[in-house]
C-alpha cells in the first residue's frame, strides 16, 4: 500500500519526490498495529528494500517478515524516489548512511549534538565508500522584524520548555540573526534546513514566513 501511495504521489508531483522516514517510537503506537518496537530495525530494512524494488517497476516476492508473491505497483514513479532517513542513535545514523539518499537530524538536537551527528553521518558514508547524501535538520523558527520583537514573542515560548527541546534548538530572532544560525548549521555540514513555525498564532506565523524570504537571500549570498 505504501509503495503504491508514494508511487501515485510521485507521479502527480512531476519532478523530484522525497520520502522522509524513520523507525518511529511509542510502544502504544506499535501495539495498535499488532507489533512491537523490538522488531523496528529488521522490519524497516526489509520494507525499505522492497519499496525501492517496487518503485523500480519490479515484481517483488518476500518470505521474510512480510510475505507476498509477485507484488507490483501502478503507477511507477517517473524518477527515483529520494529517501531521507531520520536518525539520532549511532546505529541508526549508520543505517541512514547505508540505506538512504539522505539523513534527517532530530529537530530538538542541540548544537553540540547536531555537530557530532553530522560528522558521524559523513564518516559512515566515507566508510561505506559512498558520497554523503543530503544532510538535513529541522528547526522550529520565528523570524521577527527585529531582535526585540522576536524575543518578546518567541522567547517566552522557548523558556517554558517548547516541545521539551533544549533552549538552543529553536531558532528565533531578526532576519540577520536567523540567517546567522542557518549559516552555522551549514558550516557544520548541513545542506538543508527544514522549518516549522515556532508560534501557533496564524498572523505571526505568516509574518515570520514572509521574513524568511529575507533570511533565505542572506544565506544564499553568504
Amino acid at each position: 500500500m505504501l509503495a503504491e501511495q508514494v508511487g501515485t504521489l510521485a507521479s502527480l508531483a512531476e519532478g523530484r519526490f522525497i520520502l522522509q522516514c524513520g523507525l518511529g517510537y511509542g510502544e502504544d503506537q506499535f501495539a495498535a498495529m499488532g507489533t512491537t518496537m523490538k522488531t523496528r530495525p529488521s522490519a524497516f530494512e526489509e520494507s525499505l528494500t522492497a519499496l525501492r524494488r517496487l518503485w523500480a517497476g519490479e515484481d517483488v516476492s518476500s518470505s521474510g517478515r512480510f510475505t507476498f508473491t509477485a507484488a507490483s505497483i501502478s503507477p511507477v514513479p517517473p524518477e527515483p524516489v529520494e529517501i531521507w532517513i531520520a536518525a539520532s542513535a549511532d546505529v541508526a545514523i549508520e543505517r541512514a548512511a547505508r540505506m538512504g539518499d539522505g539523513w534527517l537530524a532530530a529537530p530538538g538536537e542541540p548544537k553540540p549534538g547536531a555537530r557530532h551527528q553530522v560528522e558521524q553521518y559523513r564518516a559512515s558514508c566515507a566508510a561505506l565508500g559512498k558520497p554523503a547524501g543530503v544532510t538535513a535538520i529541522r528547526r522550529d523558527i520565528f523570524v521577527g522584524e527585529t531582535s526585540e520583537e522576536a524575543a518578546r514573542i518567541a522567547g517566552p515560548i522557548v523558556e517554558k520548555g517548547y516541545r521539551g527541546f533544549p533552549k538552543d534548538a529553536p531558532v528565533y530572532g531578526s532576519p540577520a540573526e536567523v540567517a546567522e544560525d542557518f549559516r552555522e548549521l551549514a558550516a557544520m555540514g548541513y545542506t538543508d534546513v527544514i522549518v516549522r513555525s515556532l508560534v501557533s498564532d496564524q498572523s505571526r506565523a505568516l509574518s515570520s514566513l514572509r521574513l524568511l524570504k529575507e533570511v533565505r537571500s542572506m544565506v544564499a549570498d553568504a
